[in-house]
């Protein structure tokens, strides 16, 4: 690693109190140097690649002030669990997939449940804290009512 994004993360880390520190117009402005610190096991990939990451996350999670998650705080931290789950899909590889649901070893036999909701999630432990924590937002039906005037 690099003596200058040492540098930058260490002034992130010294920076970073528990509230979100990259928020404002009610969107969360992602910083891939605190994502680093947070999640150490991918301080090597550069931030253009992280960037590249959470750009995919905004197409699963909205980023606008309409977004059902309205802490700026947990959207943050949502975002941080997404990239982390899309990281670590990507360092595996274009292998297989899906979610191995039976294998053989004799004559080679793999059976690949196919990837819906909870299962894509479900690939690493980051995707299934994404999945648990993103539960009470969609849960239930939303109902807006008006009030007469």
């Amino acid at each position: 690693m690099d003596t200058n994004r040492l540098t930058q993360q260490q002034e992130t880390q010294e920076n970073i109190v528990n509230n979100c520190q990259c928020c404002a117009d009610n969107v969360v402005q992602f910083d891939p140097v605190h994502f680093s610190i947070l999640y150490p096991q991918f301080a090597e990939l550069d931030n253009s690649t992280i960037m590249q990451y959470f750009r995919m996350a905004e197409m699963i999670l909205d980023n606008s002030p309409n977004s059902p998650v309205k802490d700026l705080n947990k959207r943050e931290t949502l975002y941080f669990l997404l990239v982390c789950h899309i990281a670590t899909l990507s360092s595996r590889g274009d292998g297989l997939v899906g979610m191995i649901t039976s294998a053989t070893e004799g004559k080679v036999s793999v059976s690949v449940a196919a990837l819906a909701n909870a299962n894509w999630f479900n690939q690493t432990a980051c995707g299934a804290m994404y999945w648990q924590a993103t539960m009470p937002y969609r849960l239930g039906v939303r109902y807006i009512g008006y009030r007469k005037r």
